[in-house]
């Protein structure tokens, strides 16, 4: 296996290896840590003379009935030798841990088509095997050192989610812009091989990875089945800002219909092999050549869903198990735009043409395009605020109440241009709320104000959404 220690760190040097050391960020009433002295700022080094990096450390290493935690305070050792129950936690807040950032140049990636000037965060590349324990980020393994594989197996940080976009090792190479061949089934087939679980990415470029290339990297994964459960494939995101960058095609409608027709049968053979799908194509390629998003049960589960793949059709079905409440209302008539992306468009016209057949509703789906990136961007998750409000400019007075896709806000109520609902609301005149994944629950929610819907100033606390680990890639 090969072996890459440089890897960095965000807001550190380059350095070997993340750094020995756990900040405590708070120290809770009550417990133990409060009890023995344990304060805010302390560095908690080791724990019974284990090394503690992160929280996974410390998770790992505090369920014994004695311990030794060995803490840096301000350059000054101290031991505190600790008796407690094994499933007891010493009552205290880690820190952040440093993110562990790529190393790759993948051709398609989209941080690299960002435009100067947004916040720093939105170009912040990790590529961190914790990350992909604790969160599900897709990861490309190029920057782990064999400890670190070890540790994975050690502490069974299992499932990993994987990018491998390819298994022919020179093509891989090529994808992540690396100079020379990368052996994604070696470490793969290590860590099969000590017991750890993993899910597949592959980002879909055109003329790169299709074809006989994706066949050959579907089918390379299945063998290593079920220790690799599933595969993901999605289409790469282009922007107007590629500058300098290789040249790629996008995915058109055709090339969208090839990869459906092809992963279809692909999917029959595995049913019968497996009785699992298991290889999923993202939800753009069926919204792109208008094709019926799966039943559900063409999803097995929805193990991929947090990567967009099956996630309109998780909304479509939740909507319609949720609609028969909606006509039991009668509550005063109620005016909704519905914010909505190009690709969305193609299933949230027809919720809204739905929705409409109650006497009490009148919405409208309000197609915005992406001004701000280009053309070739269509998911909502990619939407700005500038964009969303030129749309509802356009239809001015048109709007009592304008509900935002989820998947559009981050987790602290920030569209990508740093524009809040609120900041909407006041330019607009009426009322923005973020919806939810479940559309009747959030008009429900409107309508009789007993539902979770998120008003602009309490956007952020909406269940985190994102923009897809492929894009960010």
């Amino acid at each position: 296996m090969q072996e890459n220690k440089r890897v960095a760190v965000e807001g550190l040097p380059m350095v070997d290896q993340v750094e020995v050391g756990l900040p405590v960020s708070e120290i809770l009433p009550g417990g133990i840590a409060e009890a023995v002295g344990i304060l805010p700022g302390d560095r908690i080094h080791s724990i019974n003379g284990q090394p503690v990096r992160d929280a996974i450390d410390y998770r790992f290493h505090i369920g014994e009935e004695e311990v030794e935690v060995l803490v840096d305070r301000d350059g000054e050792f101290l031991i505190y030798e600790i008796e407690k129950s094994p499933d007891e936690d010493l009552g205290l807040v880690p820190g952040d841990m440093p993110i562990v950032k790529c190393d790759n140049k993948c051709v398609f990636c989209f941080l690299h088509q960002m435009p100067k000037g947004m916040r720093k965060t939105l170009y912040y590349q990790d590529d961190d095997y914790r990350l992909s324990f604790l969160h599900g980020a897709y990861v490309t393994l190029t920057n782990l050192s064999q400890e670190e594989f070890d540790r994975i197996v050690q502490q069974r940080l299992s499932p990993m989610y994987i990018s491998v976009h390819a298994t022919d090792p020179q093509l891989r190479a090529d994808l992540l812009g690396r100079p020379d061949p990368v052996d994604v089934m070696e470490r793969i087939q290590y860590l099969a091989d000590n017991g750890i679980q993993m899910h597949a990415q592959i980002v879909l470029c055109p003329g790169l990875n299709d074809g006989a290339h994706l066949k050959r990297t579907v089918f390379d994964l299945a063998s290593r089945y079920p220790d690799v459960e599933s595969v993901g494939i999605v289409p790469l995101g282009l922007t107007k800002f590629r500058k300098n960058l290789p040249e790629l095609d996008p995915v058109t409608p055709q090339v969208a219909a090839e990869c459906v027709q092809q992963v279809t049968e692909w999917q029959r053979h595995f049913k019968e092999r497996f009785g699992t799908n298991y290889v999923y194509l993202g939800d753009e390629f069926y919204l792109q050549c208008r094709q019926e998003v799966p039943d559900s049960d063409r999803y097995d589960g929805f193990p991929l869903v947090e990567n967009g793949i099956g996630m309109v059709r998780r909304f479509i079905d939740t909507f319609e198990q949720g609609f028969p409440e909606l006509g039991l209302l009668s509550p005063p008539p109620l005016r909704v735009t519905l914010v909505t992306s190009v690709l969305g468009a193609n299933f949230v016209r027809p919720i809204s043409e739905r929705l409409n057949t109650l006497p009490w509703l009148h919405v409208v789906a309000l197609e915005v395009q992406n001004r701000f990136f280009g053309d070739g961007i269509t998911v909502s998750g990619l939407l700005t605020g500038a964009d969303i409000l030129h749309a509802l400019e356009a239809h001015a007075g048109a709007h009592e109440l304008v509900i935002l896709p989820p998947n559009c806000i981050s987790h602290h109520g920030l569209l990508l241009d740093d524009f809040t609902p609120a900041d909407l609301e006041k330019a607009l005149g009426c009322r923005v709320v973020v919806g939810t994944y479940d559309l009747a629950e959030t008009i429900i929610g409107l309508a009789t104000s007993a539902g979770p819907v998120f008003e602009g100033h309490q956007a952020g606390e909406a269940p985190h959404p994102y923009i897809t680990s492929h894009q960010l890639d």
